[in-house]
């Protein structure tokens, strides 16, 4: 061909990403014409469907696979049903054998190479010496095209025996349907094989129009394809009536293991083959068995799944061979080893420049014990905010997974790291705030089922680690646009609390604890749980577990109003004035807005506590001011948001968690009582009201409220939402307004 001939585009609508068969036909197609026919040819995706920029016109790329397309020798003697043993089925090798036509001359050196290197077998080579001598055999003697088959169907695993890639079954065969069997026999189909031209039948020349182009199609013949192309494999509701057959053309057969060929395995992924027999090809890993609508736990299976590579700039076959002979997937400098690590390096884009999008493939079981090649969905390259933060929680996620999948595990654990996986999958792919908050969510719902299971989570689990202040600001931004509602801020204002809850050594000094450890029994530094001699060493002071947030939320108070006096001395105890539960960082402070509408029962109260649970793990020390819109402002006055205002302003001031400072300098501290908080927890507004307000007036600040009343329900809700830190600029707001005399600024 003239060099100066003009670059065709082609748009092979008969090529697309989905279902694998015709992802792998468009590779075929770039492959041979490139190595057999236009070397400048360029091949790229583009609104789902492959094209070709090539030298040659529509009818000369027609004439091409019709009249010099040369097939590649596609043999597999290492397995039984070959066509090498005598029970095999030899019709396609025999004929390509006695063919005189130049196009199948490859194939018939390949045939008579690999005849040599089955000498002396009567039968499929067993397992172990036997068939690895055979490879070797054929490795020494096959050269070009028929080794690059042979590196893509296996590869060599560090103690040399071979390893093989999902995508050609176990070398070339998947259970009894045989590949190059098969290849061979849809050559015939396709060609005189017995003539000496080779040359096409009546009928392959409209076939290969369907295959290129998606031309208005014919009968299709009978014949396997195998897990390529689930749609044509049969079976019931396959047709109209019961059953139906398998349809193929033998063009998209043959066009598919030609771009199989070029998923080679490479020498560095060859090397870790041991280790991970899957990932010897090209962005292949193990199944994550999540991320996609009909996942389930038996989808995590032993065949892995298999990312394949979209990109929209024309690219030659050369630099397509580098690519994918690279494989390069990498998450935090190690190559990603399972589904969801290979998500997150698409998100991260650890991947080569050029690939805008990811067609998610899994070697799955369906359809009764079959296995096939199942589209998972499409996961776009693009940069994803906040991906450092799964960074935090993998090595959690990868142990929970080992501990899920233990035989003494409850049932339970797979529940929950499925609905982990699936919530870090989100968090890969889409990256809103909110992604990231469900993810925390349910590895706190991890964290509980760890709980019901003591014994066996003391051996094995580990609590959530401590996690970064990046957390609150990436779910922060996400609530504020999308949600704002109460029970997130609630949840901060609750999860973001510390003090001390145990005496230490010395008895004037007390060691801080977060909340968190009123749920989990949790060592000081909140990295490994405390265990016992019967598992986790459960005690006193984790009995807000399994309750309700008001009943949690009391019991949370009532555990650190015990924190006053335990362990502390006559002269130490004079000094706690304050209640022992304050905000690590004052910004978190819950705003009176929303902690009028906890009173009035309008949060969502499980949601509130799921949340506030997953917040716990979070190192608030390490928070950043977020800018909340002004909620006060936005808060119309309202005579019922009045009362209760003055109710929990009185009553908040007797239980304080520090001084308060007036305008002129002076200094009220109030001696936390923890009578007004029990008198709550009885149902006694009355009372609790009148001792708070007494609290306040001997220190100076007369309140203005003199009387209160209200329902056991109200004095409860009280009770508990005492057990929300509110910032000190709401507590100035609150003593300003609601006591006279000094003015506290």
């Amino acid at each position: 061909m003239p060099d100066q001939t003009p670059i065709q585009v082609h748009r092979l609508d008969g090529c697309r990403p989905a279902p694998l068969a015709h992802y792998l036909k468009a590779l075929g197609v770039m492959r041979l014409v490139a190595e057999q026919a236009a070397p400048e040819t360029r091949g790229w995706w583009q609104e789902d469907v492959f094209h070709l920029a090539t030298g040659l016109d529509h009818a000369a790329l027609e004439s091409f696979f019709l009249n010099d397309y040369i097939p590649t020798p596609l043999l597999d003697p290492w397995n039984g049903g070959s066509g090498f043993y005598p029970k095999d089925n030899q019709a396609g090798i025999v004929a390509l054998e006695k063919s005189s036509a130049d196009r199948f001359a490859p194939y018939r050196v390949a045939i008579a190479q690999a005849r040599e290197s089955v000498v002396g077998l009567d039968g499929k080579p067993e397992k172990g010496e036997s068939k690895n001598a055979v490879i070797a055999n054929c490795r020494r003697r096959w050269r070009g095209a028929a080794l690059q088959w042979l590196d893509a169907a296996l590869a060599i695993s560090g103690d040399g025996d071979p390893v093989f890639p999902a995508m050609l079954g176990t070398g070339g065969n998947d259970g009894r349907l045989d590949f190059t069997v098969n290849f061979m026999q849809r050559l015939m189909a396709l060609f005189a094989v017995e003539s000496a031209s080779g040359g096409p039948h009546t009928e392959t020349a409209q076939q290969l129009r369907i295959a290129l182009w998606d031309a208005p199609s014919p009968t299709l013949t009978g014949g396997a394809i195998g897990q390529f192309l689930p749609g044509a494999a049969g079976g019931p509701n396959g047709t109209t009536g019961f059953n139906g057959g398998v349809s193929v053309n033998p063009w998209d057969f043959v066009l598919m293991l030609e771009g199989a060929v070029l998923f080679r395995a490479g020498l560095s992924r060859r090397c870790q083959a041991s280790q991970l027999p899957q990932a010897a090809a090209p962005f292949a890993v193990r199944s994550s068995g999540s991320g996609y609508g009909s996942a389930d736990t038996s989808d995590a299976g032993p065949r892995g799944e298999q990312w394949m590579p979209l990109w929209r700039s024309p690219t030659r076959l050369r630099e397509l061979h580098a690519f994918l002979r690279e494989g390069r997937s990498q998450i935090n400098g190690k190559p990603a080893g399972r589904g969801i690590d290979m998500a997150r390096a698409v998100a991260k884009l650890g991947v080569a420049r050029g690939v805008e999008q990811f067609e998610r493939y899994g070697y799955i079981e369906r359809n009764g014990l079959s296995n096939l090649a199942i589209p998972l969905g499409r996961f776009p390259v693009r940069p994803r905010p906040n991906q450092r933060l799964l960074d935090e929680v993998a090595p959690w996620l990868d142990r929970l997974r080992q501990v899920s999948g233990d035989k003494l595990a409850p049932q339970s654990f797979q529940r929950v790291y499925r609905a982990c996986e699936l919530a870090a999958f989100n968090c890969a792919q889409q990256a809103r705030g909110g992604d990231f908050l469900r993810l925390l969510v349910a590895m706190g719902e991890a964290e509980d089922q760890m709980l019901a299971s003591p014994k066996f989570s003391a051996e094995k689990c580990q609590p959530i680690p401590p996690l970064s202040g990046r957390w609150y600001t990436a779910i922060a931004e996400d609530i504020a646009e999308h949600d704002n509602g109460p029970e997130f801020r609630l949840a901060v204002a609750l999860a973001a609390q510390h003090g001390p809850l145990e005496p230490s050594a010395s008895s004037d000094q007390r060691r801080w604890t977060s909340v968190r450890h009123h749920w989990l029994p949790l060592h000081p530094t909140g990295k490994q749980f405390l265990k016992g001699e019967s598992g986790l060493n459960i005690g006193p002071n984790q009995s807000a577990g399994g309750l309700d947030l008001a009943r949690a939320a009391i019991e949370v108070v009532h555990r650190r109003l015990l924190a006053l006096n335990r362990g502390a001395t006559t002269e130490s105890r004079s000094n706690h004035k304050c209640l022992p539960l304050r905000l690590i960082r004052d910004h978190l402070g819950v705003p009176w807005p929303d902690i009028a509408a906890f009173l009035n029962h309008r949060t969502d109260d499980a949601r509130l506590l799921a949340i506030a649970r997953s917040l716990m793990a979070i190192d608030w020390r390490q928070s950043e001011p977020y800018a909340w819109r002004d909620l006060e402002s936005d808060s119309s006055p309202r005579p019922r948001t009045d009362w209760s205002r003055s109710l929990y302003g009185i009553l908040r001031l007797a239980l304080p968690t520090g001084p308060l400072t007036s305008r002129s300098g002076i200094t009220y501290e109030i001696t936390c009582d923890a009578a007004v908080f029990r008198r709550l927890v009885a149902a006694d507004l009355v009372g609790a009201f009148q001792l708070a307000a007494r609290r306040l007036s001997n220190v100076g600040m007369r309140p203005k409220l003199q009387v209160a009343v209200g329902s056991p329900e109200t004095a409860r809700r009280l009770a508990a939402v005492m057990a929300f830190g509110p910032s000190r600029q709401t507590l100035q707001q609150l003593a300003r307004g609601l006591t006279a005399e000094e003015e506290v600024a």
